[in-house]
């Protein structure tokens, strides 16, 4: 079966000699038929999480 495992992913921007880390050390593993619910307020890393995993 497929599958996506995402380990410690992590996504840092910087900004005005500014680091922001919006994800830190995220880890999970879907298989073939899962779901998964992603929630957050907004500016959480939503978006980024998923466009990390799109590749």
């Amino acid at each position: 079966m497929n599958s996506l495992q995402v380990e410690n992913l992590t996504k840092t921007y910087s900004s005005a000699g500014r680091q922001l880390t919006v994800l830190h050390e995220v880890s999970f593993t879907l298989q073939a038929g899962d779901t998964l619910a992603i929630v957050g307020p907004s500016g959480s890393g939503k978006t980024t999480l998923l466009g990390l995993c799109a590749g």
